[in-house]
């Protein structure tokens, strides 16, 4: 990663940081392969705003120069929606949450000159490792056919489609999850 540092925080870290995610975030996200609408901006920095608040919100930093990548996610609540709309349905032990279960990767986005430099492994790497959580889960747009491609890399797992969503950014999301236990068992104690 040479010259980047990488820096693991909470919401005060993202706020301090916000527009240059925010930035960031429309740089990456607005181009091919990626759907993009021109209410997506205003959309992420607000979802970014209250998501900085939300129990067991991380965010962890590339930096050089300039901002180089960002992630970021929290632990999915038990009555979250997150399981709804695949078709077929996923299994109960599958969807089944309980309090602390699933860390969500809400987004990853590295600036195209620090991409394959290990940047992306190496955020997502930082953030998991910080986690209690016994699996993360992530969405894609299928049309991120490379993204999706390196996330199998480093071991995530594909497990469904969820979709399709009138109105939405993209009408289907393709689901990954990993374990992050050790066993990849239940953590509750």
């Amino acid at each position: 990663m040479g010259d980047i540092s990488l820096e693991l925080g909470g919401g005060p870290l993202a706020a301090r940081h916000h527009e240059a995610i925010c930035r960031l975030y429309d740089t990456v996200f607005s181009a091919a392969p990626f759907a993009w609408s021109e209410t997506e901006s205003r959309r992420h920095a607000d979802m970014l705003t209250e998501m900085r608040g939300a129990p067991g919100f991380g965010v962890v930093l590339a930096s050089g120069a300039a901002l180089a990548g960002f992630a970021y996610g929290h632990t999915l609540p038990v009555d979250h929606r997150w399981w709804t709309g695949f078709e077929p349905p996923l299994p109960e032990e599958v969807t089944t949450e309980w309090e602390g279960r699933t860390f969500a990767l809400v987004d990853l986005a590295v600036a195209e000159p620090h991409r394959g430099r290990g940047i992306g492994r190496g955020l997502i790497e930082t953030l998991l490792s910080s986690r209690g959580e016994s699996r993360a889960v992530l969405t894609v747009q299928p049309t991120a056919q490379r993204t999706q491609a390196i996330y199998r890399h480093l071991g995530w797992k594909r497990m469904g489609r969820k979709g399709p969503f009138d109105g939405a950014l993209s009408r289907y999301w393709d689901l990954y999850a990993i374990d992050l236990a050790p066993d990849g068992g239940d953590r509750r104690t």
